[in-house]
This record gives C-alpha cells, structure tokens and sequence, in this order.
C-alpha cells in the first residue's frame, strides 16, 4: 500500500507540530532549537519560515500508516530484501533494483 502525507493533517501552530513531531524525536529537537533560536531574535519572519520549514515533517508523522510504512520500506532495504520495490527516475520512470524497466499496465 503506497501512502501519500496528507498535506492537512497538522495545523500550522507551534503547539500542532510539536505534538506531530513527538513521533520522531530527533526532528522535535530540531524544531525546537530552529523555533527557540527566531524566538530569541522576536523575529516574526523568522517563526513563519520555522513553521513552513517543519509543517511537511508533522504532517508526514501526523498522515496515519505514512512512517511506518516508510520505516519498513527502510528495513526491508537494509536487510537486503528489495522484491517487489519499485523506484522513479528524475523523469517519472519506473525501474526495479537492477534498474531495469517495469511496466505497469493502465
């Protein structure tokens, strides 16, 4: 099952995108230390760049099944097990791990 973020899953408040985030602890700590740093310079250009930046991060950990299904697409690669996994060129082209052409019928 390929699951996409769901682009409105987290609203756009500080508050929101730390709740999202706890799922992922190392880009909480990021968020907090890039919102802490414009916090210190009262910079409201500054806080609205740190929200736009880190919105996609707490919607992808906010769309139900999305980093798990990431996560055990990661695993499955580091164990080796890449059947069935199909990748995209620059151009939109599929092309397995031998990088060989597939064909998907319409």
């Amino acid at each position: 099952m390929v699951h996409e973020v769901d682009p409105n899953a987290c609203e756009r408040t500080p508050g929101a995108i730390r709740v999202a985030l706890e799922r992922r602890p190392d880009w909480l700590q990021g968020f907090e230390q890039d919102w802490l740093s414009a916090a210190a310079d009262f910079d409201q250009g500054a806080l609205d760049g740190v929200l736009d930046k880190w919105l996609p991060f707490a919607c992808a950990c906010a769309t139900p099944g999305y980093l798990d299904e990431i996560e055990q697409t990661v695993k499955r690669l580091a164990e080796g097990d890449t059947e069935g996994l199909v990748f995209w060129d620059e151009e939109g082209h599929p092309f397995d791990v031998d990088n060989n052409p597939v064909h998907r019928g319409r």
